[in-house]
């Protein structure tokens, strides 16, 4: 597996949206306003890579029993990190959307937030999408050992109303962001709390990713 290899200021097919999107993107992401039509989610402080302050930022909702997901993370995620996160201008936000049909990836979520704990939220979400085939036999808690994680911690976690209170606040921004399946993505820009831009589903080519943060850094170029 390509691991990530995470820098120190770290802490999805259907059509990408209608090009009226992207009239007006420019002058209007210029002075701080969400542009007509853009889709937009809450900022927040889940698991990500990159500079908190970047221009661009990229939100990945995802499932831990998605195999497209798993192809994203180990496939596109390492080269958008070489050509944007490592230089400062994209953020990559993770957060969680267990599909009903995927029976073990909501436990497999938590598993990553409990690890994120204790600063191990890429090694258990690296573990988990390594492991994808033999999710629904996993014990979670062997894991956190290999990992070598407070066990006793893990556990207390893994029952704390919290965690789950968590995993409901990313299916909901999901939900309001029209995001039925996995891997989704929003890539847009952070303008008053939220992110603004591009909604679209499913493991694309590298290029359609590219080119749509691309258009996203031109304006934050520009101002």
């Amino acid at each position: 597996m390509h691991h990530i290899h995470i820098k120190p200021l770290l802490v999805f097919t259907i059509v990408i949206l209608a090009a009226s999107l992207s009239i007006g993107r420019q002058q209007s992401e210029a002075i701080g306003t969400i542009p007509d039509g853009a889709v937009t989610v809450q900022d927040s402080e889940r698991p990500f890579l990159g500079d908190p302050q970047a221009p661009v930022v990229m939100v990945v909702f995802t499932d831990y029993q998605c195999a497209y997901c798993r192809k994203f993370f180990e496939e596109r995620l390492p080269e958008l990190s070489d050509d944007f996160v490592d230089s400062g201008q994209l953020r990559v936000v993770v957060r969680d959307l267990p599909l009903r049909r995927h029976k073990h990836a909501r436990a497999a979520a938590a598993a990553a937030a409990c690890a994120g704990q204790q600063n191990s939220y890429w090694p258990m979400h690296e573990s988990l999408y390594a492991r994808q085939a033999t999710i629904p036999e996993l014990e979670f808690s062997d894991l956190a050992a290999e990992l070598d994680l407070d066990v006793e911690r893990f556990d207390a976690c893994m029952s704390d109303p919290a965690i789950q209170d968590n995993i409901d606040a990313d299916v909901a921004a999901a939900k309001a962001a029209r995001v039925a399946g996995t891997p989704a993505f929003l890539i847009g820009a952070p303008i008053d709390g939220r992110v603004a831009g591009t909604v679209f589903t499913g493991f694309q080519p590298l290029s359609v990713y590219q080119t749509e943060i691309r258009e996203y850094l031109e304006p934050a170029e520009g101002s």
